[in-house]
């Protein structure tokens, strides 16, 4: 009995160090191209009508991120996920998912993606805007690294957001930030998703950062995965910070909130275009940087690294 008490330990304790032991290679397997294709293809096919509410299609699209995230042990943070609010007399929702238990005693990390985009459009020849890198992509990201995450056990409370009616001026994220701000989450840091179905023009698997010298993100990311995020000037010049659903969150908890995205004006010309369809992107580099972010944040969250804002910025 001794003995088989000492090897049940010592497969636990092998066990945990399964879990916590994360290598590059092995999560790549898991993030694997065909799925990454998948769920782009799916959540930007012309059957999702531009993912807007009016036209019904972001309801479509919920149902089908509701089903990948109860499929894969992704518990509902609120009620059936959703986070409701009324935009322009509509009523739509977020959708909000927690890896492992929630404890409101420890520090809470939330991984965003705005899952919405402008719907069907009046105009000649093509007139629904599928929104493929706009953000298909970003969503497909955020999935797919809940997915892995929730394979293990963390220390914090992990959180996953799809926004609702960010086409609409950011409106989803502002909620659900306030939402929050109201319940007491203590929220430590935010990494949102948006536009990753390109190639950055400097080159593969990588992604820039807005707001890159507000927090030391950049710094922490690059140390797990070197030259992953880069600085891209046009993101300060465009104000890129303010215009994606990390900024809701850096407005209501002032901490570190910011955007990855590899949509640099230079690579991709169809931004809020009918055209922007799922079958022009990268998706074989896309993958490479959902599985890079998957390893980043597994790292981050292991070792308790403490994402903070600079000083004077």
């Amino acid at each position: 009995m001794k003995k088989i008490l000492l090897l049940l330990i010592g497969l636990s304790l092998q066990s945990c160090t399964a879990q916590t032991n994360f290598d590059q290679a092995e999560i790549r397997k898991q993030i694997t191209v065909e799925e990454t294709r998948s769920i782009l293809f799916t959540l930007a096919h012309d059957d999702m009508k531009g993912r807007d509410t009016k036209s019904g299609g972001y309801q479509k699209a919920a149902a089908y991120v509701t089903n990948y995230l109860q499929t894969h042990g992704i518990q509902p943070f609120y009620a059936a996920y959703r986070d409701s609010l009324v935009t322009d007399s509509l009523t739509s929702y977020n959708l909000v998912g927690q890896i492992g238990n929630y404890d409101p005693k420890r520090k809470t990390v939330l991984l965003g993606a705005h899952l919405d985009h402008i719907g069907i459009q009046e105009g000649e020849g093509d007139q629904i805007f599928n929104g493929a890198n706009d953000n298909a992509a970003g969503s497909t990201a955020v999935l797919q690294i809940a997915r892995f995450l929730a394979q293990h056990q963390w220390e914090q409370n992990l959180l996953i957001a799809l926004f609702a009616d960010e086409e609409k001026g950011l409106k989803g994220a502002f909620h659900l930030a306030e939402r929050m701000k109201s319940e007491k989450v203590d929220l430590a840091y935010m990494v949102n998703f948006e536009m990753i179905g390109t190639t950055l023009t400097t080159g593969e698997n990588q992604v820039y950062m807005t707001g890159y010298n507000l927090s030391n993100m950049a710094d922490e990311m690059n140390a797990v995965s070197e030259n992953f995020v880069q600085f891209l000037p046009q993101a300060k010049e465009y104000n890129l910070f303010k215009r994606s659903d990390n900024y809701a969150f850096y407005e209501a908890f002032s901490i570190p909130a910011q955007t990855l995205s590899s949509f640099d004006f230079q690579n991709y010309d169809f931004y809020h275009k009918a055209g922007d369809e799922a079958e022009k992107l990268d998706v074989e580099n896309m993958n490479q940087i959902i599985g890079t972010a998957a390893f980043t944040m597994a790292k981050l969250l292991k070792n308790k690294v403490l994402i903070e804002m600079n000083p004077g910025e």
